[in-house]
């Protein structure tokens, strides 16, 4: 029997080559595992393909390509097919086992999904007012910072009415003003006509006076019926003297106006002023936060709706990967936990993170939930293990391999696994 691939002294085939040649040979296979490390997934033209597939195909195309090359040297003669075989299958099945079990201990210490996607916050940029749009001072994918001007919105119409507004207020302090005048002049006729009443209640008692003293002076003939009659006369004319002015106080203490109803229209005209003025400032759109400026799609001439989104804000200082891990992984994951995170343009670049949230709730199918995540099962005739999305918090990732939308591998270390 010929077995000469391990016997060196007769000169075997493989032996034929140098030591070093001979490590050069294995420096593939070990490539190859290494491979198997790493990112979960591979991006090949533009798609993902898990690791261990890749490697399987790899290793597959590797054992063909060593056949051909042993067949090429001469030396598939010289193998022994039946122990070769044999020992490549015990060796492979044995592989394939240990393999299993550290797959599934790493799995078990390390979920990880192919199911995520990265995802910063974003605001629909809409005005407050509506006008047509003489300025847009921002590009798509612009870079801004906080409180930056974006866009200008006509100010003509909305300068005028701040304008009318001004007038309105100040013709209204005007009258108040005025009103205030006539009021203190008003103010110093009732004191007069007052006077005038105190004065005739004086009279009307000098006259009351003057009539009782003279009443008993008649009979004694001391003074006249005549004098007697004279003193009635003057205290009849005292009385109505002093009701007629007491009419007239009355009169004029009624006419007394006052600004009461002027300060309440003025405090109405000042706040339809601070409106005017808020929204002469709103005919400039500014950033809310710092961000990246993604979906203009209009021209200047546009006219602006009010409340009607024009384009997104990204807010940019803060990025995640939002991976939807199956039930059953959630026990193995915990708020806190490390992270790395792969994504498909720069699949040989791993982010770290650390997991933030754990999702409290999806939309059932059989049910609808206010305001829940919709996240589909990948089959509907057996029951397959529901998805949760997770979120996992990015540490200071570069910002140009950031886009929302991407999509992503994330693998959560548990309990420090690495």
């Amino acid at each position: 029997m010929n077995i000469a691939i391990s016997s060196p002294e007769r000169g075997g085939a493989f032996y034929r080559f140098a030591p070093a040649a001979r490590l050069w040979c294995a420096a593939p296979l070990l490539g190859l595992l290494g491979g198997c490390d790493g990112a979960p997934s591979r991006n090949i033209l533009g798609s993902y393909f898990p690791s261990w597939m890749v490697c399987a195909l790899v290793g597959l195309a590797l054992a063909l390509a060593a056949r051909a090359i042993f067949k090429a040297l001469g030396m598939l003669e010289e193998l022994l097919v039946p122990l070769v075989v044999m020992l490549a299958i015990g060796c492979a099945g044995t592989f394939a086992i240990v393999l299993g079990l550290l797959v599934v201990l790493a799995i078990d210490r390390r979920p990880r999904t192919h199911d995520a996607r990265i995802f910063a916050y974003s605001a629909a940029m809409a005005s407050e007012i509506s006008g047509r749009l003489v300025q847009i001072l921002v590009t798509n994918d612009q870079e801004v910072s906080k409180g930056a001007p974006l866009l200008v919105i006509d100010p003509v119409p909305y300068e005028l009415q701040l304008r009318q507004a001004h007038a309105q207020v100040a013709a209204l302090k005007a009258q108040i003003a005025l009103t205030g005048r006539q009021v203190t002049s008003q103010g110093s006729g009732v004191q007069a006509a007052m006077s005038q009443v105190q004065k005739a209640r004086d009279q009307l008692r000098f006259a009351q006076d003057t009539r009782k003293r003279l009443e008993p002076l008649v009979k004694p003939g001391f003074v006249t019926q005549q004098q007697l009659d004279e003193a009635k006369t003057n205290e009849a004319a005292a009385e109505a003297s002093l009701q007629a002015l007491t009419r007239t106080a009355t009169q004029a203490r009624q006419a007394v106006g006052d600004t009461l109803s002027l300060e309440a229209q003025l405090e109405g005209a000042e706040a339809a002023e601070a409106n005017a003025a808020r929204n002469y400032d709103l005919t400039t759109l500014r950033a809310p936060f710092a961000g990246k400026v993604v979906g203009l799609q209009i021209a200047e001439g546009t006219f602006a709706v009010a409340g009607h989104p024009l384009f997104s804000l990204i807010k940019s200082d803060t990025w995640y990967a939002v991976a939807d891990f199956r039930e059953t992984e959630l026990p193995r994951i915990a708020v806190g936990d490390r992270a790395t995170v792969w994504t498909m343009s720069e699949s040989n670049s791993a982010f770290a993170g650390r997991v933030e949230s754990l999702g409290a709730g999806v939309q059932s199918t059989d049910q609808n939930g206010p305001g829940l995540p919709v996240v589909g099962r990948d089959l509907n005739w057996v029951v397959v293990a529901q998805r949760f999305p997770v979120w996992v918090r990015l540490d200071s990732p570069p910002p140009f391999a950031m886009h929302v939308g991407l999509t992503a591998s994330v693998k959560v270390h548990h309990d420090g696994a690495r």
